[in-house]
């Protein structure tokens, strides 16, 4: 386990963990405001329709919900510019989809070490699209579940984002660029993952929400603005070291076969 540490370590310095994060990051913050402005201009929308208000709908959702009480702005505009800025929204996020999405790619076979290949059609943005609406409604449903039933809804809560968070990130892995192998190759990183979740979760819910709203008089969107750059750049350290966890020990026991398979053909 020593050995592993040092190498995924070794790995991560070579190929620039932080800086390739720091990529990320940026490409999740563009991506995310588009996708929050279109996803909460129409629910607020829905809600206006039914006589609800428009406000309630991003509360308990988590670093989205954040970041949505400072882009939108649904009762201070026309239905037509409504409908303008979304149509303009839509085009920006699959646009930024787009960009998020060769990002992911380029980090992976940099660090699989493996060729350059690209994303191809739409296919990959609907599937980053649909994989964020379903982290929204998974967020909506913990918050409710933690809310409602106490200490025993936050351990739930918890198994449940563990879980999701596992199987979609090891999907995800598998699409992705890496070496040839099994499917199990990818489990290291996809148990980090879910591990990474669970964090930034607890610290949306009992930190960043709380500190946003103690300091939005002060700071205003800014400070929104930083708390969701501070939240997507642990998210995408949290990429990088799924992947470098995963790459450093499928090499690391790549490395070790050849090595047996050497010393047995090398004995008289």
């Amino acid at each position: 386990m020593v050995d592993a540490g040092f190498l995924v370590q070794e790995l991560d310095a070579n190929v620039g963990g932080g800086i390739l994060a720091g990529a990320l990051a940026f490409r999740l913050f563009l991506f995310m405001v588009p996708f929050v402005y279109v996803v909460f201009t129409i629910l607020g929308g829905i809600a206006r329709a039914m006589g609800q208000d428009p406000a309630q709908v991003s509360e308990n959702v988590g670093i989205t919900g954040i970041l949505a009480n400072a882009v939108v702005k649904i009762d201070q505009q026309s239905a037509w510019t409504q409908a303008t800025l979304v149509l303009g929204a839509i085009v920006t996020l699959f646009i930024t989809s787009g960009a998020l999405m060769k990002a992911l790619y380029v980090v992976h076979w940099l660090i699989w070490r493996v060729h350059r290949v690209m994303p191809a059609g739409f296919a990959p943005r609907l599937a980053l699209i649909g994989f964020a609406l379903v982290a929204s409604a998974l967020s909506v449903a913990v918050n409710e579940l933690r809310t409602s039933a106490g200490i025993a809804g936050a351990v739930l809560a918890v198994l449940v984002i563990t879980a999701l968070s596992f199987a979609l990130w090891w999907w995800a892995s598998w699409k992705l660029p890496h070496a040839p192998g099994p499917a199990r190759a990818l489990i290291p990183g996809a148990l980090l993952m879910a591990v990474g979740a669970d964090v930034l979760d607890l610290l949306t819910a009992y930190w960043i929400g709380n500190l946003v709203a103690r300091k939005t008089n002060t700071y205003g969107a800014v400070g929104i603005a930083l708390a969701v750059l501070l939240w997507v750049y642990i998210l995408g350290r949290i990429m990088v070291g799924s992947a470098g966890l995963n790459a450093a020990l499928w090499y690391r026991h790549q490395n070790r076969r050849d090595l047996g398979a050497t010393a047995k053909r090398q004995q008289p």
